[in-house]
Parts: C-alpha cells; structure tokens; sequence
C-alpha cells in the first residue's frame, strides 16, 4: 500500500500527544454537529481519520467500475431486448413496464454508488450495487473539509498534495448533459423538481443541490411525487411546470405508491418531462442482479473475460429456496460462510451474518426468510485498518473494517465514500462511521 507512509504518519503523530488531538476531535465534532451532513436528524458520525489512497488506488477503482459497467450495460441490453431474460428478474407487471421505458437520453443509470471491500490490492469485491435513490455526497463533502482543517493532518504537512471530491457542480454539470440530450442538444435553463417521497430522503442533502441548481440560474424545487399535476401534456408542481426531474425516489417506493403519482406515472410514460434516471436503473440496483451474474447460463451474453471478472471480484450468490433441501442444508452446514440478504432493502436492513449466530438461531433466521426474497451470498471478511478511536477523553488505535462507495455519475468515477464500522455488518443498523477519503498527488 504506497499510501501507508501518510497512515503511519498520521497515527504517529496523534499518538505522541492523543489528548491534544482529541481536544482537535471535539472541535471537529462541534464543525459537524452544526453543518448539515445530517442522517434521519442526526449529525453523522465520523472517525478522526482520512484514508489515503494514491493515482495508482484510484486508477485501480476505475478500472473496477468501468469493467463492471460493461457487464451491467450489457445485462441492461438483454433485459430490454428478451422478454424470457426479463422473466428471471420477477419484477411486478408495472415496473417491468416503466424499466422499458425510454428516458429520452442514453445513460441507463446516471447516478449510482458501486460498494466495495477494497484491501489495496487485487482482491477487491463489490457488495452492493445502489442505482436508485443514491445519497452521501453532503456527508463527503462536510468531512472532507472537517478532517483537511484538523491539526492531525496539518501536521502531516503537504496539505497541498491531498486531494478531495467535488460531488455538486459535477453532478450538476451530469444531469444537464443527460436533459440537453432528451431536448435535442438544448440547456433551455429546465425548471428542476428534486423528487423523493416527504420523510424519506437526505432534505438536508437536497437544500444542498437545491442551493447549487439555483447558483447556476437553475429554478429547483424540492417536491414530491404525489404532489405533481399532469395536465395538457405538461407536468405542474402548483403553478410551476417542470422539465427535469432529479429523481431520488427508488422505484420500489414508486411502485407501492402507484395510485397515488399516477400523474408523474403518465408523464414519465409519454416522455413529457426528463427524469434522471430512468427507472431502467432497477435492473441493476435489486440484489438478485449479483445471483443472476453467477448464472452462466443466464449470462451467456457475456465473454470469458467478463465471467471471471464476476468470479473474482463479486461474491459467489444464489436465490434462496427454503423448500430446495439440498440448499437449505447446505446454507445450514456452511454458516460461518455465508450471509443472507434481501433483494431490495438499504441500509444493511435484513442482512444476517452467519458467523454471528448459532446453529439454531441460523436456522430460524433461515425458516423466517422463506417467506420473503432473500439471497443467500458469499461472506466476505472485510478489509481492516487501524483507525483513530474516542476513548476516556483520549484517542486510540483499533481496528476498523471499512467499505469504499464509488460514485458514478454518467458512468465515470466522479468520488468516493468510505464507511467503517468493528462488526461484521457496516451500515446504520449496525455501526457505521463516516470516513473522508484524499487522493495523494
């Protein structure tokens, strides 16, 4: 790892005085608590740490994200193209119908976030795919500038040399592009809605876009889809007509709450307003897009090269069958190596790690599983740094495992995000501290 001079020299430099720098800590965390990177109305939590990454990490990364979007792009293709392909996926009738709709431009899924455990070598796995709804960039943002101001990292010296994440104008810079193409080449200066459901999204994040879209001449809105109109072929917000949508609403949610947007439904349908992205996007953000990559046979559009990329570097997953025997009592006997997750749930809610239950209370878990879409996957024993620690006033080191989300935007490395936690899962539900992220030029 050619950035492990800069952990070794940060760790170093907190541990010849770990009171001074947990006094830096509380600083940071008064900069945080009172800035707007805010979750379900608390601020996030974050370690008194940077990971460094070098040009030669990050060339990696791109080459990770950049194979696997040709796999998807190609799996997008063949969703679209062959209805028994289609039928593997067992998406409702309505979503299939809106997944096939087009855009209007040709970017399958504009915004997503790729998760990885990224060890700093070859031996990188990828554990979630979100292309719907994809959040963060605010907490990135805030920790970036919190940690680069610290005196830990002041005292590094060469400050000049880590680099950050711009994740707002670029992504601005990402949607325009995609409504230019849907208007025939034209910025017509689109009044901009950024949708999600009330209660559900990052409003804070959104206040943050909305702020940027309005310095650029960009009149934005933040609604909800249940509040849009549909009338003479134009799509209304109150009075205001809207052309482009930034839709953070996952589709599941869209799907459920049908007969209450139908007016955002028909304007989608008809192409009367742009939506970035399109709900094509749900073809790649449900888990069972990682059961269907290990299927050969399902795949079979794909090259060799492809097929071992998806062996190396996506664990090993297959739909769960509480009533297949032989699975179940392979899943049973093979616990303390496997892990069950739901098709299409975030925030690492429903994942149960097999290694942290007994045999009895795997097999409830399994029992309770059969009645919902689970999959049961590959455990992967996540990367681990030491990592600055709070404890009694003081900061030490311990070990963190850490995952490392790959912002997309148009389908090329725009940032990342990295989220560290001691157990085996690493989200909300569990543990989870947010970790700015410097490339090292």
């Amino acid at each position: 790892m050619k950035a492990n001079r800069y952990f070794q020299e940060f760790q170093q430099i907190i541990k010849e005085d770990p009171r001074r720098y947990y006094r830096d800590y509380l600083l940071a965390k008064d900069k945080v608590d009172n800035s707007t990177a805010i979750y379900k109305g608390e601020p996030v939590k974050f370690l008194y740490q940077a990971l460094f990454l070098t040009r030669e990490d990050l060339e990696e990364l791109k080459y990770l994200s950049s194979t696997l979007i040709r796999i998807l792009k190609k799996v997008i293709q063949e969703y679209r193209q062959n209805p028994a392909f289609r039928r593997y996926f067992g998406f409702p009738a309505l979503m299939e119908e809106l997944i096939l709709v087009d855009p209007g431009y040709e970017i399958e899924f504009p915004m997503a976030r790729f998760d990885l455990f990224y060890p700093f070598n070859k031996n990188s796995k990828f554990c979630e795919l979100n292309a719907d709804g994809s959040s963060a960039m605010n907490e990135v943002r805030v920790l970036q500038r919190v940690i680069k101001e610290s005196a830990a990292l002041a005292e590094i010296g060469e400050k000049d040399k880590f680099r950050g994440f711009e994740l707002f104008h670029s992504w601005i810079d990402a949607i325009i592009e995609n409504y230019k193409e849907f208007n025939q080449g034209i910025d017509d200066k689109p009044n901009i809605a950024i949708m999600d459901f009330e209660g559900e999204g990052t409003i804070y994040e959104f206040k943050e876009f909305q702020k940027r879209f309005s310095q650029r001449g960009y009149r934005t809105v933040i609604c909800d889809p249940r509040e849009l109109k549909y009338s003479g072929g134009r799509l209304f917000y109150g009075d205001l007509e809207i052309d482009l949508i930034y839709r953070r609403a996952t589709t599941v949610r869209l799907i459920e709450e049908a007969d209450k947007i139908r007016d955002f439904i028909q304007a989608y349908r008809e192409g009367a307003v742009c939506v970035v992205g399109g709900l094509v996007s749900q073809v790649i953000h449900n888990k069972i897009i990682f059961a269907i990559l290990h299927d050969e046979e399902k795949v079979s559009f794909l090259d060799g090269e492809e097929i071992e990329f998806i062996k190396r570097h996506i664990p090993f997953t297959r739909v769960f069958d509480y009533y297949n025997r032989d699975l179940l009592q392979e899943v049973i006997a093979d616990k303390d190596h496997l892990l069950l997750k739901p098709f299409d749930k975030a925030a690492s809610h429903g994942v149960y790690i097999g290694r942290d239950y007994s045999e009895e209370e795997w097999k409830e878990l399994l029992k309770k599983a059969a009645c919902e879409d689970y999959l049961v996957q590959e455990f992967i024993d996540i990367p681990r740094l030491e990592m600055a620690s709070v404890d009694d006033e003081t900061l030490h080191f311990e070990k963190f495992g850490y995952l490392i989300g790959l912002f997309l935007y148009n389908q090329q490395l725009a940032g990342l995000y990295t989220r560290a936690g001691r157990r085996n899962i690493i989200g909300s539900i569990a543990e989870c501290f947010t970790v700015p992220n410097f490339i090292v030029e």
